[in-house]
């Protein structure tokens, strides 16, 4: 989990998932904030209306008639009783009722009472149920039925008695239904909705987080390539945003002087080894002249390991700063040679080669100098030499063992740069200039590939090198 967490995709996407979901949290409680007030101010002008005109009906209406439309104001959500005397201590009203009060009294009505239970009595046909507005809607049509007998307990929302009086002084008590409608029966596909919002809100989030760390992965492999082939080609400079354009180009200016710095290195390497070449030819020229045979084989042996040296210095600048001829070659095949080289040289390499070919793009003079240089350290320093190519997908990997001291486990990493040895030495008894396993690894990378040295796990000793190269599939 820390693993994917630690990731800037991740990061990125649980941040704009928790940025949209409290903002949708938000958004909802001032929504349904909203829509509760302007319900309250809805339901506050529609019991002003209603009381409104029963009030001018029954004005209108002959005082021996009025009890004869007290049913039609039944069916229309409401009961009105003549000649209710208000209390003479109403109780107090809601709070949320205050606003109410201040619209209705006095202006058409002398009292407000408030009751939990509101409804017409037992046996009398019930209001209409209220709108999508909130309103209470017309009398079912003909033909659809009369509704059941009507139970007041059934009914939503509170009762509110309003006191009022007409013109000639006759007292009138309504009965209103005040209160929230309930809430209609949900669609069966609407719990769907809000797992598909979801959904929908993840695969985008993803997307975009994805857009937003691209270039940054590119940029991350465009580093990982580099550390293993300076001369990998530059990343684009005209692709993408403005922020992405400029880091390619810093990446690639980056790019350019360490190359320019490697070359320059390996100018000055080649330059020194080359000049070195003319007077040591000069030094053996001279030594010819030395009579005493057992000083004058000594100093050969000395300026022959001097030459040796220049020579690999030559070949690491060589490699540091020119590009390789590659080719497509078969892996095994060159292994198998240069196993039968050294079997014929009295060195028996133990080898563990594939029948199938492996193909590669490749320098075979290289990559035959590379594999030959290994199996002779191997042979000089070590016992039983083994060489076995392994098929990883698109990789192969050499690996090159012995039974030998190994290398301590301290010293692993610095082995592989130049002129690095265990011992301080630099003779030729003791193992050469400390070129041979840098060159080995140059070679490597140029193939766009790696070099890794490790000992062999306890109780077994020995060093492993493993040599993982990109083949053609």
């Amino acid at each position: 989990m820390r693993k994917y967490l630690s990731t800037m995709s991740v990061r990125l996407f649980l941040i704009v998932i928790m940025g949209v979901l409290l903002t949708a949290a938000i958004v909802n409680l001032l929504g349904q904030r909203d829509f509760r007030a302007n319900e309250s101010r809805m339901r506050e002008q529609f019991a002003f209306e209603r009381v409104e005109n029963i009030i001018r009906i029954l004005e209108a209406t002959l005082p021996e008639k009025r009890t004869e439309i007290q049913d039609v104001f039944a069916r229309m959500g409401s009961r009105v009783t003549l000649n209710a005397s208000p209390p003479e201590q109403p109780a107090a009203l809601p709070a949320e009722l205050a606003s109410l009060q201040g619209l209705m009294v006095p202006e058409i009505a002398d009292q407000l009472a408030f009751s939990s239970e509101c409804g017409p009595r037992r046996g009398m046909r019930p209001p209409p149920r209220p709108s999508d507005h909130g309103l209470f809607s017309a009398p079912p049509p003909p033909g659809m039925g009369e509704p059941p007998e009507f139970e007041p307990h059934r009914m939503h929302g509170q009762c509110l008695g309003i006191y009022t009086h007409l013109d000639d002084g006759t007292q009138v008590l309504i009965h209103l239904h005040y209160g929230r409608r309930p809430m209609p029966p949900q669609n069966e596909h609407q719990p769907f909705l809000p797992v598909l919002v979801l959904l929908s809100l993840v695969v985008i989030t993803w997307i975009v987080a994805s857009v937003a760390t691209k270039p940054l992965r590119k940029l991350a492999n465009a580093a990982l390539r580099l550390a293993r082939n300076i001369e990998h080609p530059p990343l684009p400079e005209n692709e993408g945003p403005v922020e992405v354009r400029n880091a390619a180009k810093a990446f690639n200016e980056m790019q350019r002087s360490i190359v320019k710095h490697v070359q320059e290195r390996a100018f000055i390497l080649g330059a020194i080894a080359h000049d070195l070449q003319t007077p040591l030819t000069r030094l053996r020229l001279r030594l010819e002249k030395v009579k005493e045979p057992a000083l004058k084989q000594s100093l050969i042996n000395d300026l022959t390991a001097t030459q040796e040296m220049v020579k690999e210095g030559l070949d690491f600048a060589r490699l540091c700063s020119e590009n390789i001829h590659k080719s497509n070659i078969d892996l095994s095949a060159l292994a198998n040679a240069i196993c039968d080289d050294f079997d014929e040289e009295g060195h028996h390499v133990s080898r563990s080669l594939p029948a199938k070919a492996i193909v590669m793009q490749g320098s075979p003079h290289l990559l035959r100098r590379c594999l030959t240089n290994l199996l002779s350290n191997a042979i000089t320093y070590a016992q039983h030499p083994s060489l076995a190519i392994e098929h990883h997908g698109a990789h192969v990997h050499c690996i090159i063992s012995d039974d030998g001291p190994g290398i301590p486990d301290t010293e692993l990493e610095s082995m592989l740069e130049p002129f690095r040895r265990i011992e301080d030495s630099r003779s030729r008894h003791t193992g050469g200039s400390g070129l041979g396993l840098a060159i080995a690894r140059m070679i490597v990378e140029k193939h766009g590939g790696q070099l890794r040295l490790s000992n062999k796990p306890s109780p077994a000793h020995g060093l492993v090198i493993t040599i993982e190269m990109p083949i053609i599939l």
